[in-house]
């Protein structure tokens, strides 16, 4: 019969290697439920998150903004949006409209996927024609859709109607 030699605390090596990798798993646990609570997801990025921080990514540098530029004018760090921007977190609509916002853009441009939806295409279509400016574009729509240069679409008077 094999006794295991004991430390100074009476505790045999085996038991000492059985503490320490409980330890060990532990602490993977205790890491693991920190990223799940950070957002951050382990391996590759979810399809969609990293869709959506490729757009973010796209058109930031199509402003030719850093990553830096974007903590000013939308609050999020360089490393936040960094990582964002690789799919690694979730981004939540908070991040979204942070990230409009610091983009000059309204927040649905951000989650439109040309490539995916027809209607995005021509949206994007569209914002490219005119410099990526939204607020031009919606000025544009709204002329075009009031069918009168410079004027915006209102309600239509009765006297009108019939003459």
């Amino acid at each position: 019969m094999h006794v295991a030699p004991q430390n100074v605390l009476g505790l045999s090596r085996v038991t000492m290697k059985r503490t320490s990798s409980e330890t060990q798993a532990q602490g993977s646990k205790t890491r693991a439920a920190a990223r799940e609570r950070a957002g951050i997801t382990s391996g590759l990025p979810e399809p969609y998150a990293g869709k959506l921080g490729a757009r973010m990514r796209d058109l930031r540098l199509e402003r030719g903004l850093s990553l830096a530029s974007l903590r000013e004018a939308g609050g999020l760090t360089p490393s936040q949006m960094s990582s964002a921007e690789r799919g690694r977190v979730r981004v939540t609509m908070g991040t979204v409209v942070a990230v409009a916002k610091a983009l000059d853009l309204p927040p649905f441009v951000l989650l439109a996927f040309p490539d995916e939806d027809p209607l995005s295409a021509v949206l994007e279509e569209i914002r490219q024609a005119y410099g990526g400016d939204m607020r031009r574009v919606s000025a544009v729509i709204e002329e075009r859709a009031s069918g009168m240069p410079g004027k915006k679409r209102g309600r239509t008077s009765k006297r009108s109607l019939h003459e």
